[in-house]
């Protein structure tokens, strides 16, 4: 390799082209990560830039800069036939490492993996390319699916200033490789599709510790989100006692209209651009926002979206402001009271149907609302669904008692009129591919939900029937 030192940096470099263009530019690590594309001649270059920082920077730099080893790892995936992005140099600078390599044109694997309607040609791919990883005993260490580019349909490993290559490859570091890589689309998986993937790894018995592992994993991550709801991140801005929602659309006029709900426990307030919610209990105001948060990171809009919160003073409640629905659609028990005796077979069907897709992709990705009431269901013109009162939105797989649970609040607060067999149909496509017993569950839920009263917000009001 030729050794260069060109403005402070010393550049190792296998492409002689490089020398003039290096000579022609300013490079600073000001950012703790920082990229940038670079046409050279009839080429493009990646430059990553890493900042090093504190006495574990200047110990890094000294013996092993993250850029040099990223140059390294490269050139051995390389060698072993598996696919990165070429590295052409690397340099080391008093503030941090940069390395240039071939510019992919690609897209991430989680993007191409969406888009493609046959996901097994995907899925098939990346246990491939996990089993050879396994066989040159490479632990990637961040092997998230950001880090897999897919371009002319090949696969390519990037971000590799963590990854080990080892002498001996233990469960654990292919417990580590598998469950990273399927994390961001497991639940999104089918039952054939799983068995596939791990049937192509080879290793179908792994499978059992894999999911659990990507449980526990979960969970920390849902818990580690709900910390940052109160701190500056890339997603809230922490101003004193007000945290917002980066770039939200909110206008700021803060002109009161009317009082829509007050109870014990809220007061929800509409104002010239936005619907206030006060919380008289903190508690469920913290837990309002840490799951818009999470589902913020998650990029869900499954609720309505909330501008800001004002933390709770010592004598004055907190409370959200979030977007005004009037106008846009209306709560599950006013939608069905005023369209169900308008629908046909085909349209009742459609809209279960809808409504389960909607329902059943929450329970895929681990969110289940714990006070499932058709007031708390939100149908939109467009025939899209939102979650209400956040607060009880919580991040666990729903068990058969959830369920029993859910379906009783939703059987006593829609309409008595809804057909038994629209309910039924209802119930059997929630269930579908879950481990429920289905004779059992509905009678327990059939039981149970005719010794209550049904109480739900009709066009004409508030409504209370029995179902004897």
């Amino acid at each position: 390799m030729k050794h260069l030192r060109i403005k402070g940096i010393d550049w190792f470099l296998e492409k002689d082209l490089l020398d003039d263009f290096l000579n022609t530019i300013e490079l600073k690590a000001t950012y703790r990560r920082d990229y940038r594309i670079i046409q050279v001649n009839d080429n493009r270059y990646f430059f990553k830039f890493f900042r090093e920082k504190g006495l574990s920077g200047v110990f890094r730099r000294s013996i092993n800069p993250r850029a040099k080893k990223e140059f390294l790892m490269g050139k051995r995936l390389l060698s072993f036939g598996i696919n990165t992005p070429e590295p052409f140099g690397y340099g080391v600078s008093k503030d941090g490492s940069f390395i240039i390599q071939r510019c992919l044109y690609g897209k991430n694997f989680i993007d191409a993996f969406y888009e493609q309607e046959n996901k097994k040609e995907r899925i098939i791919q990346l246990a491939m390319l996990l089993k050879k990883m396994e066989a040159y005993k490479i632990r990637h260490n961040d092997l998230h699916l950001n880090n897999i580019i897919v371009e002319d349909n090949k696969l390519y490993l990037i971000d590799l200033h963590k990854m080990e290559i080892k002498k001996h490859f233990s469960l654990s570091d292919k417990v580590s490789n598998l469950s990273h890589s399927l994390a961001m689309v497991y639940q999104d998986m089918s039952e054939d599709e799983k068995e596939t993937f791990f049937l192509t790894y080879g290793s179908p018995n792994i499978r059992k510790i894999v999911e659990s592992t990507l449980t526990d994993m979960w969970k920390k991550w849902i818990e580690k989100k709900k910390k940052r709801a109160f701190k500056d991140t890339s997603i809230v801005k922490n101003a004193k006692d007000i945290l917002y929602i980066k770039d939200s659309q909110w206008q700021r006029q803060e002109v009161f209209k009317e009082i829509i709900k007050q109870d014990k426990k809220t007061v929800v307030c509409r104002y010239s651009d936005h619907i206030r919610k006060s919380y008289r209990n903190k508690r469920r105001l913290k837990k309002a926002w840490e799951a818009y948060v999470v589902l913020s990171y998650m990029s869900l809009k499954v609720t309505p979206q909330v501008f800001f919160i004002k933390l709770p003073g010592i004598i004055q409640p907190g409370f959200m402001a979030m977007e005004d629905l009037k106008g846009r659609g209306e709560e599950l028990d006013r939608f069905l009271d005023r369209q169900y005796n308008q629908m046909d077979l085909k349209k009742r069907a459609l809209f279960i149907e809808r409504l389960s897709v909607f329902l059943k992709c929450l329970f895929k990705k681990s969110i289940f609302h714990k006070d499932f009431k058709a007031c708390n269901i939100f149908v939109k013109e467009d025939g899209s669904f939102l979650l209400l009162d956040m607060e009880d939105i919580v991040f666990k797989s729903a068990n058969e008692e959830d369920l029993i649970k859910m379906f009783i609040q939703l059987n006593t607060t829609i309409p008595k009129y809804i057909k038994h067999t629209d309910r039924m149909r209802f119930f059997l496509k929630m269930i579908e591919g879950l481990e429920v017993n289905k004779k059992k569950s509905a009678r327990r839920i059939a039981k149970a939900s005719s010794i209550m009263d049904i109480v739900y917000e009709g066009i004409d009001g508030l409504k209370f029937k029995r179902f004897r």
